[in-house]
């Protein structure tokens, strides 16, 4: 399966929004319960997702975001989630390995009582308190469910009462530490936070760029028009994955006839370049 470079946010507010966004060409979809729908509609939103998901199976990955652990409506939002045949949930304010243990403890009573497997369900918990950056690792660790973590920029902010900038080095502190927690778990790379202004695509490719170099290799979007910036920043340019290329034939041939250690191009190549470069071909297929 292709790499997923976006996370297309929608509000589970009306079905029309969410046949746009699964139309679109984003990697992924999260259908929106928590921040973008009001508290007297959470029901007839989690209804609307869960119905529109059972009459029109998706040709991609679509997430529910449900509410976070201190509301009453998490538990069903997540049952839903399951219900419906939802790739997986998005967990929001998650911020310690007990929470995250009782969260995959009701997915995994769903899904064996639905008689689905649980090796396709995926539960990502949304990574945006001082707290949840904290405990990173451990939540990352905490259930075999989890497989990469979100990062959410833009209520870490709040909570640490930093401002965010153009330069955004108010958060490489953040994204450093979310990033090396997931390599620590030995989950997926974690995916970057949205990029709340729609008018500036310079801006978002900027912070895209700065997301890709920390090591996240995806990024949530809070509208299609994000899509294309993302996709361009997420995705190996045809001259690198070209030299992915040759570096990993030549590797391979290499290594065939006893030798770990060679020159392509002029650069070194050993068994981690190896390993990187092979890493690139999975982008072939997009």
């Amino acid at each position: 399966m292709p790499p997923k470079r976006s996370y297309l946010f929608v509000p589970a507010t009306s079905e029309r929004m969410l046949e746009k966004a699964v139309s679109s060409n984003a990697d992924s979809i999260i259908f929106d319960l928590e921040d973008a729908v009001a508290i007297n509609e959470k029901e007839i939103a989690r209804e609307r997702a869960k119905n529109y998901l059972l009459n029109h199976p998706a040709d991609k990955d679509v997430y529910i975001r449900i509410n976070d652990f201190t509301t009453e409506y998490w538990r069903k939002d997540a049952e839903c989630s399951v219900e419906s045949g939802a790739k997986g949930i998005i967990v929001p304010k998650a911020e310690s390995a007990g929470n995250m243990k009782v969260i995959c403890q009701i997915v995994l009573e769903g899904l064996e009582k639905a008689g689905k497997s649980d090796t396709q369900f995926e539960i990502l918990p949304l990574i945006e308190t001082a707290r949840g950056v904290h405990f990173a690792y451990e939540i990352a660790n905490s259930h075999h469910l989890i497989k990469r973590l979100v990062f959410g920029s833009i209520d870490y902010s709040l909570d640490v009462d930093c401002e965010l900038t153009d330069g955004g080095e108010e958060l490489y502190y953040a994204r450093s530490q979310i990033v090396n927690a997931s390599r620590a778990a030995g989950i997926g790379s974690p995916v970057d936070a949205v990029y709340p202004d729609l008018a500036n695509e310079e801006g978002l490719n900027r912070e895209a760029v700065r997301a890709r170099i920390s090591g996240f290799k995806a990024k949530l979007a809070i509208h299609p028009k994000q899509l294309n910036v993302i996709h361009n920043v997420f995705t190996p340019g045809k001259k690198e994955l070209e030299v992915a290329r040759e570096i990993v034939l030549a590797f391979e041939a290499a290594e065939l006839n006893g030798s770990a250690s060679i020159s392509v191009q002029n650069k070194l190549v050993d068994y981690p370049v190896y390993k990187k470069a092979k890493s690139l071909l999975q982008y072939y297929t997009l």
